[in-house]
């Protein structure tokens, strides 16, 4: 029988090593493959410095047939006709009924806040009237009227517009500073445009610590997402939120 032997975290039998998985990007045409680096796990004073809030609203139609993208950019222009950016918008779905669960989330800068939150009580059309609350993000008293997360919401794609990186630096570093940022993220397909950073990363869980340590200071840069794009797969392989945020146009 062969000794085993254990080298630097491998073990070996014979010849034959179990060789530790190690988690990597994805790949996509428009985008390069990150490779993984070891970096240190944020600590929680992270999480105080995020210029984004967390809110959520209520009173926006959820009758069928209305669809879940319907409602979110109705949200985005409700807020812009008053002058505020919401950076991501999200109706969850009750998967069990299939109906609109009645509270979801926005996103919006801190100095948005205020002026988000005197909302409450407008009209978002057929007299629905809107309620609105801050939910920050280590809050979660109101996880309960929330809907189980579908496995689909877990796998899900999305594009996350990020400023503060320097977009001079080669691709490897570019990485190394998106990993300092959200340590271990479930995916990453990297694209650099106009100055920003399209990372592409699957999972709510995912998504919402990148808007929650937005603020964040990387090697002296403030690095910020700026605006969450759903991904839908097309036919050159780029989103069309991709396309978006890069400035194309579709054929």
């Amino acid at each position: 029988m062969d000794e085993s032997t254990n080298k630097g975290g491998l073990e070996s039998k014979g010849s034959d090593a179990e060789i530790p998985k190690r988690r990597s990007f994805g790949v996509r045409p428009g985008g390069y493959r990150s490779r993984m680096y070891k970096v240190p796990e944020l600590n929680d004073s992270y999480a105080g410095s995020s210029i984004i809030k967390r809110m959520v609203v209520k009173g926006y139609d959820t009758s069928p047939p209305t669809h879940r993208v319907d409602v979110e950019e109705a949200l985005r222009k409700h807020f812009a006709s008053r002058g505020i950016k919401l950076i991501h918008a999200y109706v969850p779905v009750d998967y069990e009924t299939l109906t609109l669960c009645s509270y979801g989330f926005i996103y919006v800068y801190e100095e948005y806040e205020a002026e988000a939150l005197k909302l409450g009580g407008s009209d978002m059309g057929g007299g629905r009237i809107l309620e609105i609350k801050s939910y920050p993000f280590e809050d979660n008293h109101l996880d309960h009227v929330f809907p189980p997360t579908n496995p689909s919401d877990d796998i899900q794609q999305r594009t996350l517009k990020i400023t503060g990186v320097d977009t001079s630096l080669d691709k490897d570093d570019i990485e190394k500073m998106l990993l300092e940022f959200i340590p271990d993220p479930e995916s990453g397909i990297i694209t650099v445009s106009n100055g920003s950073v399209l990372l592409a990363i699957s999972g709510l869980d995912t998504m919402d610590k990148a808007l929650k340590l937005s603020g964040t200071s990387v090697r002296g840069s403030k690095i910020a997402v700026t605006k969450v794009l759903p991904e839908k797969l097309v036919r050159c392989g780029l989103s069309s939120a991709a396309r978006f945020a890069l400035g194309k146009k579709e054929a």
